[in-house]
């Protein structure tokens, strides 16, 4: 996102007469090229007062523009938050200027005053911004301005060989401007360490592979549903004893491995299309709701920090489900959003409500799914997969699973998520 700042404060002139405190005021935009460098291009124009007992009287009116870098010098530090409440930074940069000088009182014959003049500058300085939204900061910062050229040394309207120098101080208010669903904010305010917190992290929740196979069935334990199966034992892919007529008793301790002793005889021809009618009959009088469907495994979606957009990495899983959604039209999907424990519990549940919306206005928006066929609830920091306060991605998550009689859609948590929602055009 670009920076828009406006601000005002004291300038003062340095040079052959005694300086009056004046005032100035500007505006500029800022766009960062890295987490450490940012770029700004900044308009100011002052007014400055001279006056002493010696040399007289004189004002001077002065537009600046210039180009300048910025380093923020805080832009490194080791912080687990993404972002930063603080931007310290130091600039440097060159312009042009145009000045002219009113002459008030000359009590000596060098003092005039000087009309209309161009000049360049370079000018540099520091400063400090305070984030207080994702929108809005504040900042203060003190910079200075050397002329040069023919005229360099008429700031205040005397020459004496010495170029002239102005201070200015200043307050300002800043915004990002830009979509903050499709855009971040300027990299000076994002901690460049936190995604490298975030991913050890997360690498060190992982278990630890152990590839020990203790029966030594060719199944490791870490899989294996039997780690005491006989050596030389068949064994399927859970590591069980192969059991190929389903009596109950493995192959290797059956007398007839491949003939279930007690099973019944298998039914007839006429026998099988009774069964079948039985169950159509049975399945026409039931409700649509009523059919038994079975408990799908449907794949999670998962969230950056701090953020309910959807990554393009979930597009496909996303696809998935929709192609099963318009396979059985039946079926409603219970759609619940969560958050790890890196916010507060209102933030993470006001977040979680917003993940399952933005997921059900992928399947309405994009899949051309009905909004009826999506029961939305939300569960914050509640129900984390891993156990962690840090961030973790595996908790940043939308859940889906088939709707029954019993489940209702939930309530927007905070009246602004209510307007959010009715703005997308849903009730």
């Amino acid at each position: 996102m670009w920076e828009l700042g406006i601000g005002t404060g004291t300038a003062m002139s340095f040079g052959d007469i005694q300086p009056n405190p004046g005032i100035g005021a500007g505006f500029h935009l800022r766009k960062a090229i890295d987490h450490l460098l940012s770029a700004r291009l900044e308009g100011f124009v002052g007014s400055l007062n001279q006056n002493d007992g010696l040399n007289g009287t004189s004002k001077t009116k002065l537009q600046t523009g210039s180009l300048q870098l910025l380093a923020s010098i805080n832009s490194l530090t080791w912080s687990e938050l993404p972002r930063r409440r603080i931007n310290a930074y130091l600039f440097l940069g060159a312009g042009i200027n145009r000045f002219e000088v009113d002459a008030i009182k000359a009590i000596i014959p060098d003092l005039k005053s000087v009309s209309p003049t161009i000049q360049t500058h370079v000018d540099g300085g520091f400063g400090m911004a305070l984030r207080l939204s994702d929108r809005v900061n504040l900042g203060m910062e003190m910079k200075v301005l050397t002329f040069f050229g023919r005229d360099a040394d008429l700031l205040d309207g005397v020459n004496r060989d010495e170029n002239d120098v102005i201070g200015y101080g200043s307050l300002r208010l800043n915004f990002n401007l830009g979509d903050t669903k499709a855009k971040t904010e300027p990299l000076y305010w994002v901690t460049p360490m936190h995604q490298l917190i975030q991913d050890v992290t997360e690498l060190k929740l992982r278990p630890t592979f152990d590839p020990t196979d203790s029966d030594g069935d060719g199944v490791i334990d870490l899989l294996d549903a039997d780690n005491a199966t006989p050596r030389g034992v068949a064994v399927d892919t859970r590591g069980m004893p192969l059991d190929s007529d389903g009596d109950g008793l493995p192959n290797f301790l059956d007398d007839e491995p491949f003939i279930h002793k007690n099973r019944p005889a298998p039914p007839t021809e006429n026998g099988i299309r009774d069964i079948v009618r039985d169950e159509v009959e049975n399945l026409m009088e039931m409700e649509p709701d009523a059919f038994g469907i079975m408990e799908w495994f449907l794949p999670n979606t998962h969230f950056d920090v701090d953020s309910y957009a959807i990554r393009e990495a979930e597009l496909g899983n996303l696809s998935s489900i929709a192609k099963v959604l318009k396979a059985n039209s039946r079926v409603r999907l219970v759609v619940t959003g969560f958050a790890d424990k890196t916010a507060s519990d209102q933030q993470n549940l006001t977040l979680s409500y917003q993940r399952a919306f933005a997921v059900v206005d992928h399947f309405v928006n994009v899949h051309g799914l009905p909004r009826s066929r999506f029961l939305l609830r939300y569960n914050g920091e509640d129900s984390t997969l891993v156990p962690t306060l840090n961030s973790s991605m595996v908790n940043r998550r939308v859940e889906f699973r088939v709707a029954n009689k019993q489940d209702v859609e939930m309530e927007n948590p905070v009246p602004s998520v209510k307007k959010d929602v009715e703005q997308r055009g849903f009730k």
